[in-house]
Order: structure tokens, then C-alpha cells, then sequence
């Protein structure tokens, strides 16, 4: 049941009322393998083509468990013994949420959308990049994603396709938000249509971006200027053609052009009560969304909402990447939430 107490989701587990301190500590954090919690029932070895134990151990309760205790301690009004506990990084492993969804083939995650019983329906057209396309035509766990903008109607709107391997993820980050009275998800846009030539990436996997390459030495440099200045001192054969530029490269589809993703505008409660993360987040470009400095400018009950929530949704390692508006203007309304095929980190912004 407590499938993701070892990442550190259930020490979030607190009382509204106790929230007088924001967690503590997160940045991208690429990581040893191992250190993350193992699939249930094949020694923490989960294949490239399925969930572990084909599913069954991977919330074969429907999603209650996604939290340690079922997230009561968040709904319930809280004890107050248990106080304020630190945020816990995420570490990467092949284990992980995201990992784990990522690395499934497409056949594998129809089964596991089949065996959730999740509702959904095939997209046939509009999103030529997304693997296996589909529509969501219900809520998950009582949980309702609609589409704002942009990005309804749900039955025909190109922002409203998900490849399935989001869809297990946003399952389970329904499970989680359920425990706290969320009833809807208000996104923005899921898949984004890539502009023309792009084509889909190979699935080769990639490491946090490394830093950039010191520069040559003098010696290098001296030895590429005298073989310019050679090659320019040739003069060009009678009749010959001018050399040909190579083709640009095809551009790199965003994570959104892969279904991969979803922009995330506000979240509301049963009672109606929003949580609107353009007026509610308070943050400051650049700061830390979780632990020292992640303070919002104005501590309001709905500002700290919004960072246990994103806080444990990270530590979960259920995303590859999380963007708050402290990433940059572009985020300003939203959160940003992808599943990377190819990666090995975690990121939060």
C-alpha cells in the first residue's frame, strides 16, 4: 500500500494548521540508481516492458494507497504531535514513478490502463508525435481534468490528448490530490502541436544536462587556425560547385508535442474553493520552490497549499520534470508537469 514512503511523500503528511514553515530543500538532482523504492515483488528490478509482477503490485488498491496512510492526516484536521516535516529530494532511480511509466511500451501501458480501469478513449487524429494517444472521458479517483481555454472541448481539442504513459501518471497524482478535497484539475493544455518538420526523438537514454566543455588549450587553438588558414588559401578548381550548407537539423519536439505533458492552471475543491496558481503561488523568479527561501512573498493558506502540494508531488519522483512560476515568466499562470523517456533526473523549478 505505502508505495512511496521511502521518496518521502508521507513525512508531508501534515495538518493545514501545522503549516508554519515551508519544506526544506530541492533543485535537479541526478542521482544514483537504488536509492528509490524498489517495484513490489521482482527485487527492484522493473522491466523495460511492463509494470513489476505485470501491474498487480502497482496500486492494485486503485490509488488509495499512493500515500502512506491514505493521506488522513491531511483531510482529517491532524494531530497535533506529528509537526512540520522536512522535504526529502527525490533520487533517481529505474524504479521510480517516472521511470517506470516512461520505459513502458505502448501495448504494456494500454494493459495498465485497462487494468485501472481507467476511462479513456483512443485520439485518432491531431497529434501525430504522441505514441499512443487517448482522451481522458472521465474523472480519475473522483478527480476531473478539464481542459480551460485553449484546451476544450474535451471531445475534439488537440490540447486535450495525453499520451497514455502521462495518463498513468496523472492517475496517480489524482489518488494524491483526492486525499487533500481536490475534485478538479484545470489544465491549460496537455499536448501542444509541434511545429512542421519536427519529428519524434530516439529513445536513447540521457543524463541531467552536463556542463559545458572547457575551451581548447593554445595549442589546439593555433593547430585549428593554421588548418583555416590552409584550407582558405586553396583556391576553388575551374567549374567546380560552391559547397553546400548540410540540412538543419529536425527540431526537437517539446514534451508537450509527445503527450508528455500537462500545464496545470488551478485546482479546485469539492466545497468550490480555487487554488489558482497565477494569484495564489506568491513566488519570486528563481527562488527555491521548496525549502530554504521557498517562503512565499505573501504566506497566505492557499500559497501554502500549493507548495505541499508541489513539494510532495516531487519528492514522489511520480514527474521527471516540475516547473513552478519561480522557473520564469513563461510559467507564471501554471504548474508544468512531463514524464522524459529518455531521462535519468529529476528537476524542479
Amino acid at each position: 500500500m505505502a508505495l512511496l514512503t521511502s521518496l518521502g511523500v508521507a513525512s508531508l503528511q501534515r495538518a493545514e494548521a501545522e503549516r508554519d514553515e515551508a519544506p526544506a530543500a530541492s533543485a535537479a538532482t541526478p542521482a544514483p540508481a537504488g536509492a528509490a523504492e524498489a517495484a513490489p515483488g521482482d527485487g527492484g528490478v522493473v522491466p523495460a516492458d511492463g509494470l513489476a509482477d505485470g501491474g498487480a503490485g502497482w496500486l492494485a488498491d486503485g490509488g488509495a494507497g499512493w500515500l502512506a496512510d491514505g493521506g488522513v492526516a491531511l483531510t482529517d484536521g491532524g494531530g497535533g504531535d506529528a509537526g512540520p516535516a522536512p522535504f526529502e529530494k527525490p533520487v533517481w532511480s529505474e524504479a521510480s514513478r517516472a521511470a517506470t511509466y516512461g520505459g513502458l511500451s505502448s501495448d504494456a501501458c494500454d494493459r495498465e490502463m485497462k487494468r485501472r480501469r481507467i476511462p479513456h478513449a483512443a485520439a485518432a487524429r491531431g497529434a501525430p508525435l504522441v505514441d499512443r494517444p487517448v482522451r481522458l472521458t472521465g474523472p480519475l479517483h473522483g478527480v476531473t481534468f478539464r481542459g480551460d481555454g485553449v484546451a476544450k472541448p474535451r471531445s475534439t481539442s488537440v490540447f486535450d490528448i495525453a499520451d497514455c504513459r502521462l495518463v498513468l501518471a496523472l492517475d496517480d497524482l489524482a489518488a494524491f490530490l483526492a486525499t487533500r478535497g481536490i475534485a478538479e484539475v484545470v489544465h491549460v493544455s496537455m499536448h501542444r502541436p509541434a511545429p512542421a518538420g519536427t519529428v519524434a526523438p530516439k529513445e536513447t537514454p540521457t543524463k541531467a544536462p552536463a556542463k559545458a566543455k572547457p575551451k581548447a588549450g593554445k595549442k589546439a587553438a593555433k593547430s585549428a587556425g593554421k588548418a583555416a588558414a590552409k584550407s582558405a588559401g586553396k583556391a576553388a578548381k575551374p567549374g567546380a560547385r560552391a559547397p553546400t550548407k548540410p540540412a538543419p537539423a529536425p527540431a526537437r519536439p517539446s514534451q508537450h508535442a509527445l503527450g508528455l505533458a500537462i500545464d496545470v492552471a488551478a485546482l479546485v475543491k469539492a466545497d468550490g474553493t480555487r487554488l489558482d496558481v497565477k494569484t495564489d503561488w506568491h513566488g519570486a523568479i528563481g527562488a527555491p520552490p521548496c525549502g530554504p527561501g521557498s517562503e512565499p512573498k505573501e504566506p497566505s493558506p492557499h500559497a501554502l497549499v500549493l507548495r505541499e502540494i508541489i513539494c510532495a508531488v516531487h519528492a514522489s519522483g511520480l514527474f521527471n520534470v516540475v516547473l513552478t512560476p519561480n522557473a520564469n515568466e513563461a510559467h507564471a499562470d501554471h504548474f508544468h508537469f512531463d514524464i522524459k523517456r529518455n531521462a535519468r533526473y529529476f528537476l524542479l523549478e
